[in-house]
């Protein structure tokens, strides 16, 4: 099955829950998943992948959680030329109705200059995440099983 390789990057904690139970799925369906922090992980690390989901929050007016933020300045020299790439962002309106998942268009601008290949829409999580694991995270996850399998 597909390599998946998952950089986050999580203050609070909401992120890396997503991020684990995406995983989990994912090799339920038998497809070889790496968990990275950003914080922890350079270019040269992320290795050979079929995919690479960009996980991230946004805090307060629009910013990424800060090193998520430091990952995507290591990765301005990578080529992502047609490479399989898909995106988790999460936020919520309490801190900014406007650009509470702003992280999400971030990544998404910086995927399109590096020329990547979007793979599925999204996967967007306002407020906690807690109450849509077992809904909203699965289905997301069984669509980029489908459409690595594809």
């Amino acid at each position: 099955m597909a390599k998946i390789k998952i950089v986050y990057g999580s203050g609070s904690g909401n992120t890396e829950l997503v991020c684990e139970k995406v995983a989990g799925l994912l090799k339920e369906k038998n497809h070889e998943v790496s968990l990275l922090k950003a914080k922890l992980t350079t270019p040269k690390d992320i290795g050979i992948y079929d995919l690479l989901i960009f996980a991230c929050p946004t805090y307060g007016h629009g910013e990424l959680e800060q090193y998520f933020g430091r990952f995507l300045v290591r990765m301005k020299n990578e080529d992502l030329t047609g490479k399989s790439c898909s995106i988790i962002g999460l936020g919520d309106p309490k801190y900014d109705r406007d650009y509470h998942l702003e992280s999400i268009k971030i990544i998404s601008d910086f995927l399109n200059k590096k020329h990547a290949k979007l793979i599925g829409m999204p996967l967007r999580i306002s407020k906690c995440p807690l109450p849509l694991m077992n809904g909203h995270v699965d289905r997301w996850a069984m669509k980029i099983d489908e459409l690595m399998r594809a």
